[in-house]
């Protein structure tokens, strides 16, 4: 009995396309004004104003607590550097070295924290800078038209 091996060569592509990368799972305390944010919090991840995951809070002041309400971000390990992380809109702050120095598919715990007074002072502070330079702008115009050359 004679049997024949045949040689069968499959010609690799030059290039395949490259996988992407496993996501990061985040998980960690939330506090908003030094309080433990409170259950349906929402927690976005963004680069450049796409989002990139989501997750909303079960619990008060935690999240990745459970099963399914983890972080989870896909991103490509050059873009960690790039993520910024909201609670609420709010953007919030971390250790940013945490994301930086993680792996694909790293599990890591990450606390955010968010102070809305600061945000909102700001924003006051802004509003009334808005009011008094339009009653600046009338009273200008009040003046301009009454002690006008006839």
């Amino acid at each position: 009995m004679l049997l024949s091996v045949s040689t069968i060569s499959v010609a690799a592509a030059e290039e395949s396309p490259q996988m992407p990368s496993l996501p990061l799972v985040i998980k960690g305390n939330v506090t908003i004004d030094g309080s433990q944010a409170d259950p349906g919090t929402n927690i976005t991840a963004k680069i450049n104003d796409q989002l990139i995951g989501s997750v909303q809070t079960s619990n008060t002041g935690v999240y990745g607590d459970l099963s399914g309400n983890s972080l989870i971000v896909t991103a490509e390990p050059d873009d960690f550097k790039n993520i910024a992380i909201y609670v609420n809109g709010n953007e919030a702050e971390y250790d940013g070295d945490k994301l930086v120095n993680a792996n694909p598919g790293d599990t890591i715990e990450l606390d955010l924290n968010v102070n809305k007074d600061s945000m909102e002072t700001f924003q006051d502070n802004s509003m009334f800078q808005f009011v008094l330079l339009g009653l600046i702008i009338i009273v200008a115009v009040f003046v301009a038209l009454r002690y006008r050359s006839k």
